[in-house]
C-alpha cells in the first residue's frame, strides 16, 4: 500500500542522498513509497493510470534526490544493446589509451560498456561502421576525422558523438574539439623564448593539421623559418620519433628545438638525441604533445603540451548521454590545452 511520507521523513531521505553523493534509483523510491517499480516508472511518465497522490510523491521525491533515467536500461528494451563503441587508433598510442580509461570510467556509471575498434584510415572506419552497426551498439565516440565514414550511422538511430578532428564537423552533431592550433603556436612561441632560433617540427604535417599550423604561425610571427620534418610511415610511435629525430639531425644539424607531434615520438626522439650526444635541454629544447603519464618519467622529464584527458573524457560522456536521451541534441565545445614546463625545455 501506498505510504505517505510526512515531510520530517521526506527531508530525512533526501539528505541521507545528498550526503552520500548517490543518485536515487527506481527501485529505492518504490521502497521508500512502498508501491512497485512499475509504479514508480508510470508515474514519472505521468501516467493517468496512476493516481495524483502517488504521481506527485514520486516526481517529487525523484526531482529532490536526484534520479536521473538509465538511458542504457532504455536502450536494451528498445533492442539495442548497452555497448557503446569507440573509434581510435591502436592504443598503443599511449594519450588514446589513457583517454579510453577515463571513458570507460564515465560511461560505467550510466550502465554502459566501452568497445573499442580500432582504425587508423578512412577504409578501417568503414568497416568499424559496419561491426558497430551489426553489433546494434547504443552509441559511438570516434575521431573526428571518421566523420564522413560514421555519419550513416545515424540513420540506424545510433547516437554520435565526435572528439578532435582538424576543425568543427559542418553536420549538426556533438564535437568535443581540443584547440590544438592555439597550443601548436603557445609551446612553440615558449621555445623561441627560450632563445632557440631553429625550431623543427617532428611528425605529422599538412594544412589542415592543427599543431603544425600553429607552430608555423608563431614562427611567421617571430620571422622565423619552419623545419618539418615528416616521420617513417608504417612503424610504432617511438621508433617514428626515433627515426625522425635521427633524420632530423642529419639533415638539420644545427637544429637546437624540437616540438614533436605527440609524446610518444618526443620519447623516441629523447633517446635519439642521446645516442647522439646531444644534451637535452642545453643544447636542444624538446617538446612534445599531449601530457601522457610516461612523459612525467623520462630523463629529462618531458615538456608538453596537456590535452585534458579528464575534462574531454567527462565532455564526450556528457554529450553522449544527451545525445541518447535527445537524438537531435547538438553541441560543439571547444577545450582548451594548457603547457607543462618541465626538464626538456
Amino acid at each position: 500500500m501506498f505510504r505517505h511520507l510526512t515531510k520530517q521523513r521526506f527531508d530525512v531521505i533526501i539528505y541521507t542522498y545528498k550526503q552520500t553523493g548517490n543518485k536515487m534509483t527506481q527501485k529505492e523510491i518504490a521502497k521508500q513509497l512502498n508501491i512497485s517499480q512499475a509504479t514508480v516508472s508510470m508515474a514519472l511518465k505521468g501516467s493517468e493510470r496512476i493516481s495524483p497522490a502517488v504521481r506527485e510523491a514520486v516526481q517529487k521525491l525523484a526531482s529532490d534526490a536526484g534520479y536521473r533515467p538509465n538511458p542504457a536500461g532504455q536502450m536494451l528494451r528498445l533492442g539495442r544493446s548497452n555497448v557503446i563503441g569507440a573509434v581510435f587508433p591502436s592504443l598503443t598510442n599511449s594519450y588514446y589509451a589513457e583517454l579510453f580509461q577515463e571513458l570507460q570510467r564515465g560511461l560505467e556509471p550510466h550502465g554502459y560498456l566501452l568497445y573499442f575498434i580500432p582504425a587508423e584510415t578512412h577504409p578501417e572506419a568503414v568497416a568499424a561502421a559496419s561491426s558497430l552497426q551489426s553489433m546494434r551498439v547504443a552509441g559511438v565516440v570516434s575521431l573526428g576525422m571518421f566523420a564522413e565514414q560514421l555519419l550513416p550511422l545515424r540513420d540506424d538511430g545510433i547516437a554520435l558523438v565526435f572528439y578532435g578532428g582538424e576543425q568543427q564537423i559542418s553536420e549538426q552533431i556533438s564535437q568535443v574539439l581540443p584547440d590544438r592550433f592555439g597550443a601548436g603556436r603557445d609551446i612553440t612561441d615558449f621555445l623561441i623564448r627560450r632563445g632557440r632560433k631553429h625550431i623543427a617540427f617532428l611528425g605529422a604535417q599538412g594544412d589542415g593539421e592543427q599543431r603544425y599550423r600553429g607552430y608555423c604561425a608563431a614562427l611567421a610571427a617571430a620571422g622565423m623559418e619552419a623545419r618539418p620534418m615528416p616521420v617513417p610511415p608504417a612503424c610504432d610511435l617511438l621508433t617514428a620519433g626515433y627515426e625522425g629525430m635521427r633524420q632530423l639531425l642529419l639533415r638539420y644539424p644545427d637544429t637546437d628545438g624540437v616540438f614533436a607531434h605527440n609524446d610518444d615520438m618526443a620519447i623516441g626522439a629523447l633517446r635519439a638525441a642521446a645516442e647522439a650526444g646531444i644534451r637535452v635541454p642545453e643544447s636542444l629544447s624538446l617538446a612534445g604533445f599531449d601530457n601522457i603519464t610516461a612523459g612525467r618519467y623520462t630523463s629529462p622529464a618531458l615538456t608538453s603540451v596537456e590535452q585534458p584527458r579528464s575534462e574531454i573524457a567527462r565532455l564526450l560522456v556528457e554529450e553522449l548521454c544527451a545525445v541518447l536521451s535527445d537524438f537531435h541534441h547538438a553541441r560543439f565545445v571547444s577545450v582548451p590545452c594548457s603547457l607543462k614546463i618541465r626538464e626538456s625545455a
